[in-house]
């Protein structure tokens, strides 16, 4: 007698092992971070570990309380961990840090119900929340010294020029301004069949798009470089656990992120934040992406490729 697995979707397997997913996004992490140490140094350097050991011992708690076993299951709370570390700010208070970290973890990642069922990005919503409470204890965060240079980024009234941003001797979040290790870092997830291409490509083009008709093409491309916009494209926005499931619903996923992003840039409403609250915003839109923009049935029967990727 012929056995059969009841199981529910998805069916097909695209042969990615979720653990290496994880930890080829943790290797390419870890490029930037490298870049924002040698840059803003010990601080940057203790954050990270701060935010390290949050997530690590969140993380074994709950499986301690629910499992009741002391074990680590995968490496996203190691993604997690650096991806809430590299947007903070160097100076950001270590306690607010460690705060993050736990919400990410206890309050997002483990609320909905564990990894893969999350609505929303786990360190979005951590670093939000240190956002929140950060603006309120400093208003020169985003100024910096560097070997007797003074850095201030386009938030405070600073100017940077396109080499400095292209390199990292700008300031902003500890892993978020050297855009050429990003770019290097999102090649390397791509041809890893990581991340889809589509989706950091699409933001990164409307962004442009709507920067250079707002302000002109050198303070567009400027805005494009600045802040945490870049970083949270190819790391954020890319969480298969929150991104939409369909091909057109990625398309307007991608797209409105990042014109969404260059308005708020522009107009100044949200500074540094932009790029975590629109994703919160565009979170929460993708279970009615994922429930209208499904594949229909044709006329002529079949279905069209709706969902082809």
């Amino acid at each position: 007698m012929d056995k059969y697995v009841v199981s529910s979707a998805p069916f097909i397997h695209s042969g990615n092992d979720i653990n290496k997913m994880f930890l080829y996004t943790g290797i390419a992490l870890v490029i930037p971070g490298i870049f924002g140490v040698m840059f803003f140094g010990l601080p940057a350097l203790f954050i990270i570990l701060v935010a390290f050991f949050s997530c690590l011992l969140s993380e074994i708690f709950y499986n301690l309380f629910v499992a009741g076993k002391f074990i680590v299951k995968d490496f996203s709370f190691f993604v997690t961990a650096m991806t809430l570390a590299l947007t903070m700010p160097y100076n950001a208070p270590l306690w607010i840090v460690a705060l993050a970290g736990f919400v990410s973890i206890f309050g997002v990642k483990f609320a909905f119900g564990g990894l893969g069922k999350n609505k929303f990005n786990p360190s979005v919503i951590g670093r939000a929340l240190a956002g929140i409470l950060f603006a309120t204890l400093s208003t020169d965060i985003f100024t910096f010294n560097y070997k007797d240079q003074i850095y201030t980024s386009l938030t405070a009234g600073g100017s940077n020029t396109i080499t400095q941003l292209l390199t990292g001797q700008a300031v902003g979040g500890i892993g978020t301004t050297c855009i050429i290790a990003i770019l290097i870092c999102c090649a390397f997830l791509i041809y890893a069949e990581v991340i889809d291409y589509k989706i950091p490509i699409l933001a990164v083009l409307s962004y442009f798009v709507v920067a250079v008709i707002f302000d002109g093409l050198d303070l567009g491309f400027m805005n494009l470089c600045s802040g945490s916009f870049v970083f949270v494209s190819v790391f954020m926005l890319t969480d298969p656990n929150t991104s939409p499931n369909t091909f057109f619903g990625k398309v307007i996923y991608s797209v409105l992120y990042g014109g969404l992003c260059a308005l708020l840039w522009h107009f100044k409403f949200l500074g540094e934040n932009t790029a975590f609250a629109v994703l919160i915003f565009m979170d929460l839109l993708v279970p009615f992406m994922d429930h209208y923009l499904i594949v229909k049935p044709s006329k002529l029967g079949g279905y069209r490729h709706a969902h082809k990727n």
